[in-house]
């Protein structure tokens, strides 16, 4: 896997929304494995529509926080966990 030089505004972005968040956790408990947004949809806590987790789905991948091979094959997290840090030298990830 290449190393990703990260967005802190866009993996904020990312996790500011309850539902990404949810996902993002599952996908990380499941890592390495990929899940379907079938099966994504049925951790969710309320109802959710295919196309709005694939819209969550995306923002998540644009933050670079997950990956996929396409929809059919699923997605999984990019790594099995990140450290997110914020002070006066500005935005840090560390991956563990």
């Amino acid at each position: 896997m290449r190393k990703q030089q990260f967005n802190g505004h866009k993996i904020c972005e990312a996790l500011s929304d309850p539902t990404r968040t949810k996902i993002l956790g599952y996908l990380i408990k499941e890592y390495p494995e990929a899940r379907t947004i079938g099966e994504i949809e049925k951790v969710l806590s309320k109802p959710v529509s295919a196309t709005t987790i694939s819209f969550h789905l995306k923002k998540l991948r644009e933050a670079g926080l997950i990956t996929t091979d396409g929809h059919k094959r699923g997605f999984r997290a990019a790594r099995r966990t990140i450290n997110i840090g914020f002070n006066n030298d500005g935005f840090h990830v560390k991956e563990e």
